[in-house]
């Protein structure tokens, strides 16, 4: 296995690391913050749907598979969060969960994202630079979106450190994961979109932009504008 490519998904994957670092440095958040950083979540969540999930699912095939993939992650996370609701969650708990459901989406959007790298490197080392150039940037926004409204709900920052780690640690998983299923990736390629895109458009439309609309601030829409142009450059920029 080429140790430089496999270096490019372990730097992607610590970006995430490095976003929850950035929102360490303001515990106290005011209700425009959150509903920033809410809003900046669901636009780098929407974002990477349009810009990158399925342009990558049009370019490499298996549309088919991405439909049954989107409304199985809906369905999953739908289920997850029906299971946490059960115990009735609310202010910092609720903040915590969403958090959490956030975690999930990322860790599943991170998968394939790794998988793409490696994939990536069968075109050129280059190619499979500027992917994980990419996602590492696009992963800064995503760690800040689990660490907000984790620090929101209570949870402590040693806790969450080690938990957004773990998140990080499934880009290089997935590019494991690509390097050995190379032969049969492209049959699954557009279900492993779909799922991540399924997963993370529930969390817009259901999670992330209602609370920050709870706030009562409209300082959720700059947050929603910057995930976008974020990832928008992101994206197209080193595509």
């Amino acid at each position: 296995m080429p140790v430089n490519e496999f270096g490019f998904s372990v730097a992607a994957g610590v970006a995430t690391f490095l976003g929850a670092l950035l929102v360490f440095w303001r515990v106290r958040m005011r209700n425009k913050e959150l509903s920033f950083f809410l809003g900046l979540a669901a636009g780098v969540m929407l974002a990477v749907v349009v810009f990158d999930l399925i342009p990558s699912v049009f370019v490499m095939g298996g549309r088919g598979g991405f439909l049954l993939g989107a409304m199985g992650g809906a369905v999953i996370i739908a289920l997850f969060n029906n299971i946490i609701n059960k115990s009735g969650p609310s202010g910092g708990a609720r903040m915590a969960k969403i958090g959490y459901m956030i975690m999930l989406g990322i860790a599943l959007h991170d998968l394939p994202e790794g998988m793409a790298i490696s994939l990536g490197h069968e075109v050129s080392t280059r190619t499979a630079a500027a992917i994980a150039l990419g996602i590492g940037i696009h992963n800064i926004p995503e760690g800040m979106a689990i660490a907000a409204p984790l620090i929101m709900g209570g949870i402590s920052k040693m806790r969450i450190a080690l938990q957004v780690l773990a998140v990080g640690a499934v880009t290089p998983l997935g590019f494991l994961l690509g390097k050995l299923a190379v032969s049969v990736l492209p049959h699954y390629f557009g279900v492993f979109m779909g799922l991540a895109s399924g997963v993370m458009l529930y969390l817009v439309i259901f999670q992330l932009w209602p609370e920050a609309r709870m706030t009562g601030s409209t300082w959720r829409y700059w947050g929603g504008l910057l995930g976008v142009l974020v990832i928008l450059v992101a994206t197209l920029g080193f595509r």
